[in-house]
């Protein structure tokens, strides 16, 4: 049908259910059963990353959107990018389905009897989710394997649907052989049967053929070699009619074509699973859905492509007569999958940090007087105060535009091995960091090292610095790194004198050569005090043979030593510069949510007009520092007038902001705000809370300085009010 002569919603946000199909045919028969095919919607406006391509429609009271993957992608990052996609471009979406084809797990034996072309759905059985990673599992003592991780069920909304649809389908039929009769009626050409497509219609059982597990396939693309008396003999079904079976999907993204190797995956699994697929666990714990599956082939060295069509057919038909169990009021309870994501990466954050705290307590409790030495002979830096700090500024959905970069994901797929990001100041290079270090993942086989470069600490601003970092978190990490570092320990005395910077540096390589994975995340070089050292140190990184597997990834801004240096030393290609229209799209994302949740902002009501206004005037600036300090302005203005009138002289760029927040400090603080941010500026590590206010009480005016009991403040977090916007407690 010509897009011209489709109807287009109103709005994008009247799109409630994500759709994602991942090979053409899948995409093809999720079309074919739509009620009503849509045009693009009005108003849509995609998420700057977002390269997917869509199909709108209903189907009986839903509005849905239609996504597949790439041409020629499969597996699981590829299935969460594209879903993390949908959901940045339609944060509307409240339920998913992820709907295609997979390969059966026969069990004969266990009276479970699968045909190609039935259908199984995702359902949870209390120890899983309904779906289980097969190619996550950790070996164990003798040959036992434990699966590892656990992904997340699917939408309350669609596992009540599933108790009615099979509570009906002990009464009566499915509907799936009618509707897919009226798609193949509506679609004639769908039916058509051709050596290059043999249709979306029932291949025949007699083609539907299982061997034993141990029968390897004859040469031929239609098994017509293979031995009648290695069949697996099954009683004939009196209806062609697709079954519908419930239990456990394994997800991963390794292809399975064996039958050997099939039954050995589901033995270390240690489930009941009943089907194989290469999509669903890159999506549960990011995309909320139910995972329905027609299947094509037993996963063996039999499969072909005959079955796949009709089996994407069958799965598309089922789910069709599920969202008729789905009311729209429920969906429309239902929480948006971004609010769910924003809700899980919460719980995963304090998760995280309650683990860390535990687990450090536990080390301190265990480390022996060795051991706590030692750790305080390498006097390293701690990167996560940095990350923490990064991950507090940072505004849902920012920054996430660099997991969908082209060159980014040449990095991670391992294309290249190094990648500088590049930009200016204040477009939230750090925050970047904190994106890519929460998106890598966290492998026990894989070892992950960050660093964070400071101004305001001196230990953060060296190579000598970094290294010491990357020998303390190897040492506390366990990565076999015990003997190396004691070692080194042990050569300068047992810790009477420091550490040498080739000494380090000879124990961290030694210790990354020793690895197959191994990352490093290195934020703001610009701020390394002695940046010979550090490109020097990243070109013995790249020229010394047994390090060839380190992956690099660092930020820092477009300064002349790096721009004559990293492109030569790593390619070009592997320079990307931060795109000012993602930090566009990322500045308005977080004015807008300013505007909107901010109370200092709520509270004055404030019309749509000059909403607008300050969304177009702050939210355009190309600076996420310049916008943050702008918002702060606006906040403290007492009335429209005057909102009005500083919304009009706005500074133009960060210096000039900086200037006019020292010109704003109050007169009667200038002497002991310019003495406060002496002492920051000069120290050598960042003041706590009680020594800033000990600085501002220290009179040092008379000939003999002392400290003044009486200037001491009541309040100590009062302190804010010298500095306004410069200072901050974390």
């Amino acid at each position: 049908m010509a897009s011209g002569s489709l109807k287009s919603l109103e709005r994008p946000d009247s799109y409630t259910i994500g759709w994602v199909a991942a090979l053409p045919i899948e995409r093809a028969a999720a079309k074919a059963i739509l009620d009503e095919e849509h045009a693009e919607p009005k108003g849509l406006i995609r998420h700057p990353s977002d390269t997917n391509v869509y199909t709108w429609g209903r189907i009986g009271e839903h509005d849905v959107v239609l996504v597949s993957l790439a041409a020629g992608m499969h597996g699981l990052t590829s299935a969460a990018t594209t879903a993390l996609s949908l959901s940045a471009s339609f944060p509307s979406i409240r339920i998913g389905l992820l709907v295609g084809i997979g390969g059966a797990i026969p069990r004969p034996d266990d009276n479970c009897d699968i045909r190609l072309g039935d259908v199984v759905v995702s359902q949870p059985d209390g120890t899983t989710g309904g779906v289980c990673q097969y190619d996550l599992v950790k070996a164990k003592p003798g040959e036992r394997r434990e699966r590892k991780g656990f992904l997340a069920m699917p939408p309350t909304v669609l596992l009540k649907a599933l108790s009615s649809i099979q509570s009906d389908h002990e009464i009566e039929d499915s509907k799936i052989p009618d509707i897919l009769q009226d798609m193949l009626q509506a679609k004639p050409k769908m039916a058509k049967r051709s050596k290059q497509s043999p249709g979306y219609v029932h291949q025949g059982a007699d083609n539907d053929r299982l061997f034993q597990s141990s029968y390897k396939r004859v040469s031929g693309s239609n098994c017509g070699s293979c031995k009648a008396d290695e069949e697996v003999q099954r009683d004939p079904r009196d209806t062609m009619d697709p079954k519908i079976h419930y239990g456990i999907i394994a997800s991963g993204n390794t292809q399975v074509k064996d039958g050997i190797a099939r039954d050995r995956i589901v033995a270390d699994v240690g489930e009941d699973c009943i089907c194989f697929e290469m999509e669903a666990a890159g999506l549960m714990n990011r995309f909320p859905c139910l995972v329905i599956r027609g299947f094509c082939d037993y996963a063996d060295s039999h499969k072909n492509d005959h079955w796949q069509r009709y089996a994407s057919a069958t799965a598309a038909a089922y789910a069709k007569q599920l969202l008729g169990y789905v009311p729209a009021s429920k969906v429309q309870e239902t929480k948006r999958v971004l609010e769910i994501l924003q809700s899980v990466d919460h719980k995963v954050e304090s998760t995280r940090q309650i683990t860390a705290e535990v687990k450090s307590t536990v080390e301190i409790l265990k480390l022996d007087f060795r051991r706590r030495k030692i750790l305080k002979w390498l006097a390293a830096s701690d990167p996560s105060t940095n990350a923490n700090h990064a991950r507090k500024l940072r505004h849902e959905g920012t920054g996430a535009w660099i997991l969908g970069n082209p060159k980014f994901q040449d990095w991670i797929s391992g294309v290249h091995r190094h990648l500088w990001v590049r930009g200016i100041p204040g477009c939230g290079k750090t925050v970047l960091s904190t994106v890519v270090l929460d998106h890598l993942p966290k492998d026990d086989n894989q070892i992950i090292l960050s660093f964070f470069f400071d101004f305001s600490e001196t230990e953060k601003q060296t190579v000598d610095g970094m290294l010491r970092s990357f020998a303390s978190q190897l040492y506390q990490g366990g990565f076999d790194s015990n003997n190396l570092v004691d070692t080194l320990f042990q050569a300068h005395s047992d810790g009477k004198n420091k550490p040498t910077t080739e000494g380090l540096k000879t124990v961290v390589h030694d210790l990354m050569a020793g690895h197959q994975k191994v990352i490093m995340v290195l934020d703001a070089l610009d701020e390394s005090t002695r940046r010979d050292h550090l490109l020097s140190w990243i070109h013995d990184v790249l020229s010394t043979p047994n390090l060839s597997h380190v992956r690099l990834i660092y930020t820092s801004r477009e300064e002349a030593d790096f721009i004559q240096s990293l492109p030569g030393l790593i390619g070009t290609q592997c320079c990307p510069s931060v795109d000012s229209k993602t930090v566009d799209a990322d500045i308005r994302s977080y004015v807008t949510a300013t505007l909107q949740c901010d109370p200092r902002f709520t509270r004055k009501e404030l019309s749509e007009d000059l909403i607008e206004q300050i969304r177009n005037k702050v939210g355009n600036g190309a600076n996420g520092m310049w916008a943050a300090c702008q918002i702060e302005s606006l906040a403290g203005c007492p009335s429209r007038r005057a909102l009005r009138n500083n919304l009009n002289m706005l500074p133009r760029d960060l210096s000039e902001t900086y200037g006019r927040i020292l010109r704003s400090i109050p007169q009667e603080f200038e002497e002991k705000s310019m003495r406060l941010l002496q002492f920051l500026v000069y120290s050598k590590k960042p003041l706590t809370l009680e020594q800033g206010v000990e600085v501002i009480a220290t009179n040092f005016d008379e000939e003999t300085p002392h400290f003044d009991v009486d200037s001491r403040l009541f309040i100590n977090t009062d302190i804010l009010r010298h500095c306004p916007s410069l200072v901050s407690v974390v």
